[in-house]
């Protein structure tokens, strides 16, 4: 009789480990010591983690043996923007996930206790903009192609105005999700980096090529729908635009002309300006709302069990410029800052202050607003270093190991004493 209760207990409890062990993690951010913190399964994280877009499996073993659990890899649940992955969705109704299987797969292989945290970028592939011709974003000048830039070629992008795009994005995101959770691997998944736009960082299509945007129907349609809900009236409209004949069903998105003009330096005056001032809030919004919407998507899909985070909010480098803010989609941090959808945020450090002696580490946004939300800072640290031997001056390419080591140094410091985390 005692052994037989003996065994019984025996396999209850190694029954429980079983269950604990296979069961998908639990990941949040949570207050600890005075800032957000990662947590995964009740326990905290650093956030040091590494990145790559061309994984190799002998790295990812030495950056396993000291000591890094945490890997991000770049993945698409449809089709990327840029060519750091392969496409998913192939067809309508054929989706193709092999690469993020091996890709998943390969971390584990060189470290099977590591934790994994895919970069989803998301956009639209051609076929999908073929059938959908009224969907795609158009530019100032009435064309429909993205200029070449860092790795695109001309191509098309969608509207982010379109609920079209929208739902097929929410709908292959939760498809991306069950399957990843069918995998061995799934339970090693802690969260989703949802990248869109341009550089992947949600800056709205055209930003780097100085292309304005956004002029296709569903962005027309959304303005107006934007206006008639901050106005109410026409009456109001009129007023506050200065133009008696201004209706929320005529209103139409200021032309090239309007919107490169700046009042008085890199200040536009409401007086003046305010259909313009309106337009680039408009552009920001929608730029958030499309964040909030798929990290609600994805929070839903999860149960809530993983973060979800996003690039935004680069303030303090797109002002270098007054062209390069309006059209950026990055004015509305407060509305992401009060999502509860979004866990982490994150940005590359500024590309203007990164010379050894005379520079300075400094990240792009206002990270101390972020952490006051409870939101939790990761740091892109793309630093090239000294064997990146093509990369450009602002990426911080030095010539010695002395150079890249003091660089990493820095930019270590400038993460501890934010409570941020970081990828390499």
């Amino acid at each position: 009789m005692r052994s037989s209760r003996f065994l019984s207990s025996l396999l209850l409890t190694l029954l429980c480990a079983f269950s604990a062990h296979s069961q998908t993690p639990v990941a949040e951010i949570r207050e600890q010591l005075g800032g957000p913190t990662l947590f995964i399964d009740g326990r905290p994280h650093s956030g040091f983690s590494t990145m790559t877009y061309r994984p190799q499996l002998s790295d990812y073993q030495e950056l396993a043996d000291i000591g890094i659990d945490l890997f991000c890899f770049s993945t698409s649940s449809d089709h990327p923007f840029y060519p750091f992955a392969a496409d998913a969705w192939i067809w309508p109704e054929e989706y193709d996930y092999s690469q993020l299987d091996e890709r998943a797969r390969q971390v584990l292989e060189a470290s099977p206790e590591a934790w994994l945290l895919p970069r989803v970028n998301v956009a639209a592939p051609g076929w999908w903009l073929d059938l959908h011709p009224d969907e795609v974003c158009v530019y100032s000048d009435g064309s429909n192609l993205e200029l070449s830039r860092d790795y695109v070629q001309d191509q098309r992008a969608p509207s982010m105005a379109s609920g079209l795009w929208r739902d097929s994005v929410k709908e292959n995101l939760g498809r991306m999700i069950d399957h990843i959770e069918a995998q061995d691997y799934g339970k090693r998944v802690i969260g989703y980096h949802i990248a869109s736009g341009i550089t992947e960082e949600w800056m709205y299509w055209g930003f780097q090529s100085n292309q304005l945007a956004d002029y296709s129907k569903p962005g027309i349609a959304a303005f107006r729908n934007w206006l008639r809900e901050k106005y109410r009236t026409d009456t109001v409209l009129q007023d506050v635009w200065g133009e008696p004949s201004a209706t929320f069903a005529t209103a139409e998105v200021p032309n090239a002309t309007w919107r490169n003009r700046m009042d008085h330096g890199i200040f536009l005056n409401p007086i003046q300006s305010m259909r313009v001032v309106d337009y680039n809030l408009f552009l920001s919004d929608m730029v958030a709302d499309c964040i909030s919407e798929f990290a609600r998507a994805v929070k839903e899909k999860t149960n809530g069990t993983k973060v979800v985070g996003a690039f935004y909010g680069y303030l303090l480098e797109i002002a270098w410029h007054h062209h390069a803010i309006p059209p950026s989609g990055h004015l509305a941090i407060d509305k992401l800052l009060r999502d509860p959808s979004l866990d982490f945020f994150s940005s590359p450090s500024s590309y203007g202050a990164r010379p050894p002696g005379s520079g300075f580490s400094i990240f792009m946004s206002l990270t101390e607003s972020f952490r006051s939300h409870g939101k939790l800072w990761m740091d892109e640290n793309d630093y090239r270093g000294f064997l990146a031997k093509d990369a450009k001056p602002q990426h911080g390419y030095v010539e010695t190991l002395d150079e890249t080591l003091a660089l990493h140094w820095r930019e270590l410091g400038d993460v501890l004493t934010h409570g941020a985390g970081m990828w390499w």
